[in-house]
This record gives structure tokens, C-alpha cells and sequence, in this order.
């Protein structure tokens, strides 16, 4: 059985550790709150623009757009990664790299050329241990993303698709359904796409277009998909806080447990050292009578 100095002195470690993640969870905890307002908050905006441009474009009929051009049999491909720049944060960063590194050899296994973008210093170092070669890192990205950043980061591979230069575009993100339930999915981007909306425009009343539909859908869609990239991203941020704060709170339960143990062993150890030496005292005594 261990000293009990030595049991005191690693009690005093744990206690230290139990008030660091303590310290982490609740600023874990502030940064959920804001991110989940703000997830929130754009996700009615971003799902209802959506469907609307959908429909307006199934109920246009013959709009030829380039992002809404479906190009059979493409061999170029985009895949957009987003995860964190720290670690702490339970299995966050391991869902992620394994969506991206399956999706890169399912790329390859197709004969398609992948252009691999990725947010986050610890995916940019796993995908490097595994092999892969990113063709851009950012790091800038943290729980407050911007639409002009992630305008900045996706827009070139819009106006890339628009051009001809890409066949699609896809984003591998973590996505937030309930502060209970996250996933880690990868979801097509580009082409828009417009076929779960073509059924409810076909027997919709008329649309009316002032201006034309080209027009409008010309500024709409690409704004659309701006928009739904930024989504991804404000949804990464808010499940990145949900991992760490629950990593962290689990760290903090398994350090109290871990005092608590080591009370009990540095109870025992003691009073087995008071039995040793009130044994010794008594034998001691015994040898002088």
C-alpha cells in the first residue's frame, strides 16, 4: 500500500485537474449558449430560402442555371472538412476525420480527383497521418464564423463550379440536431438541387416573376448555397461546444470519483501506519518488562 504522503500528494494533483475541467466545462458552457443562439437563429432563415428557391426554380421550367447543372460521371470534386483547432472535446474531431478520409477514398476508388479543403489544426494534422494532402488549411475559424469568412473560404469553389472547373462540391461537418444528438455527415452542396421541390411547384398556383426568373434566381441561388455552407459552419461551432462541454464534465466526475477513492485509500493507509507503530510501541514495551 502507497505512503500516505504519497496518496495526499496525488490527491492534491487530481484536485487541481477536477478544477481545470471544472474551469473548461463552464466556459465551455458560455460559448454553447452563444453559439446555439446563433445556429439557431439562422437555421429557419437558411432551410426556408432553400426550399423557396427549390420550388421557384422546379416551377421556372426550362432555367438553365450552372450551379443547378447535374454533370454525369464528373471526375472533379471539392470536400469541404470542418473541425476544431483544439483538442478536448470527446470524439468530435474522430467523426470528422473519419467522414473525410472514407470520402477521400471512396473518391479515389472512383477514379475522381479530390481538391480537400479543411478548417481545423487537428484535422489538418490527422488527414496529413493519414495520408492526405490538404489543398488548403484554415485555422482562423473558431465558435464565432462570419458569413464574409466562410464567404471567403467557399465562394471560390462556387464560382469554380460555375466555370465548369469542378463537378461537385461537397462539406463534411458536424451536424447539430439537439444539444443531446450531433452527427458527423458529409452533404452535397452543389449542384443545387431542386427535386424534392419539383412535385409541390407543379401543383402550386402560378408564379408570377418580376423580374424574370433568370433574374432572380441568378442572385438567389448562389446565394443559397453560401448560405447553407455558412450553416455547416455555425453548426460545427455549436456541436464543438456541446463535445467539450460534455468531455469536460465527464473529466470533472471522474476526478471527484478519484478523490474520493483516494481519501478512502489514504484512510486506510494511515490507520494501517497507527496499528504499525502502536504495535511497536506494545512490543517494545512487552520486551522491557
Amino acid at each position: 500500500m502507497a505512503k500516505p504522503r504519497a496518496i495526499l500528494k496525488r490527491r492534491k494533483a487530481v484536485q487541481n485537474i477536477a478544477k481545470i475541467t471544472k474551469t473548461m466545462q463552464m466556459i465551455a458552457t458560455a460559448r454553447f449558449k452563444k453559439a446555439f443562439d446563433r445556429a439557431v437563429a439562422a437555421r429557419p432563415y437558411t432551410d426556408r430560402l432553400a426550399k423557396l428557391v427549390a420550388r421557384l426554380a422546379a416551377a421556372a421550367g426550362t432555367l438553365r442555371h450552372p450551379l443547378l447543372e447535374v454533370r454525369e460521371g464528373g471526375k472533379r470534386a471539392a470536400l469541404v472538412a470542418i473541425a476544431s483547432n483544439r483538442g478536448l472535446c470527446g470524439g468530435y474531431n474522430a467523426g470528422i476525420v473519419r467522414q473525410t478520409v472514407a470520402a477521400s477514398r471512396a473518391a479515389a476508388a472512383d477514379g475522381r480527383a479530390l481538391r480537400l479543403l479543411v478548417s481545423g489544426r487537428k484535422l489538418a494534422s490527422a488527414v496529413k497521418y493519414q495520408g492526405l494532402t490538404p489543398e488548403t488549411s484554415w485555422t482562423h475559424f473558431e465558435d464565432k464564423p462570419t458569413f464574409a469568412q466562410v464567404n471567403e473560404a467557399v465562394g471560390p469553389l462556387i464560382e469554380a463550379y460555375a466555370r465548369g472547373e469542378l463537378d461537385e462540391v461537397s462539406i463534411a461537418y458536424t451536424k447539430f440536431e439537439s444539444a443531446s444528438r450531433q452527427r458527423a455527415v458529409v452533404e452535397r452542396i452543389l449542384p443545387f438541387s431542386v427535386e424534392a421541390a419539383a412535385d409541390d411547384a407543379a401543383g402550386a398556383t402560378d408564379w408570377i416573376f418580376d423580374p424574370d426568373a433568370t433574374t432572380i434566381l441568378t442572385d438567389l441561388i448562389p446565394r443559397t448555397v453560401r448560405l447553407r455552407a455558412f450553416q455547416a459552419f455555425l453548426d460545427a461551432a455549436v456541436s464543438e461546444q456541446v463535445a467539450r462541454m460534455t468531455a469536460m464534465k465527464a473529466a470533472t466526475d471522474n476526478a471527484l470519483d478519484m478523490i474520493k477513492s483516494l481519501g478512502r485509500q489514504f484512510n486506510r493507509s494511515r490507520q494501517s501506519q497507527i496499528t504499525t507503530e502502536l504495535t511497536e510501541i506494545m512490543g517494545g514495551a512487552a520486551a522491557l518488562e
